[in-house]
């Protein structure tokens, strides 16, 4: 049996991303998640992933950690998540290499003191990209040098008048659930060319003109940007108009 030595915890888009990104240069990882459904989607894409209790030691030492695991990617969404497997892992394998995704400074210091090895906020590191993107789109197209070390797009994604989307709230999107890409925020370009985080705590009602900042593959970048365009986005029934 082959003992992989790169585990992927969390097989949401990041996860999914991260794969495929290691895939690509040829280096296996195998993913897993407590999360059934989303196991089930890894799998069905064709990816190794497994569900598993990351809260129990001993079903973390039978996939190799504190043995043959070398490097280890924290990509849950919730943050706690993260940090009780950060937390876990160290205590398991001090020599282990620990990769976590934050949403802040303050749950990136967090990890660290858990026992992180590299923190990383796409949200801060990409951005510091988007005004330029933004501004002068001729010049950036792509995320240079990304927290995983190959570039994936960033884009803007405009509501065009009628939209279904206009008076939705950003953080009732959840593109996530149905898309590969991870939702940065939105520039609203009446209030300026700044971008506000979906992370942000502000509860932004979307408007026709309003531009989603979006990263993730470039064919999920077209997917959505065609569903958008000939509004075709399906909403919870609490979310659509009546």
């Amino acid at each position: 049996m082959f003992q992989c030595d790169t585990l992927i915890f969390g097989c949401g888009a990041m996860g999914h991303e991260v794969a495929m990104q290691l895939s690509e240069r040829g280096i296996r990882a195998d993913l897993f998640s407590y999360n059934a459904d989303e196991v089930a989607l890894m799998q069905a894409k064709g990816l190794d992933a497994t569900v598993i209790d990351h809260t129990d030691d001993d079903q973390l030492r039978s996939i190799g950690i504190g043995g043959w695991v070398k490097t280890l990617f924290c990509l849950f969404k919730e943050e706690p998540q993260n940090l009780f497997l950060t937390l876990s892992a160290r205590a398991l394998d001090p020599n282990l290499k620990i990769i976590c995704v934050c949403e802040s400074a303050q749950s990136g210091r967090k990890l660290m003191t858990a026992g992180a090895t590299k923190v990383i906020d796409p949200y801060e590191i990409s951005g510091h990209r988007v005004h330029e993107l933004i501004a002068r789109p001729y010049l950036v197209e792509m995320l240079e040098n990304t927290v995983f070390g190959r570039n994936i797009d960033i884009a803007e994604v405009e509501i065009p008048q009628g939209s279904s989307l206009e008076g939705v709230y950003l953080d009732d999107l959840q593109l996530g659930k149905r898309y590969n890409l991870i939702i940065l925020g939105v520039v609203d370009l009446e209030l300026g060319h700044d971008l506000i985080f979906s992370h942000s705590g502000v509860k932004h009602k979307l408007d026709a003109g309003d531009l989603l900042v979006v990263i993730g593959p470039g064919s999920e970048m077209s997917r959505l940007r065609e569903t958008i365009l000939n509004n075709q986005m399906e909403l919870p029934d609490e979310l659509a108009h009546p």
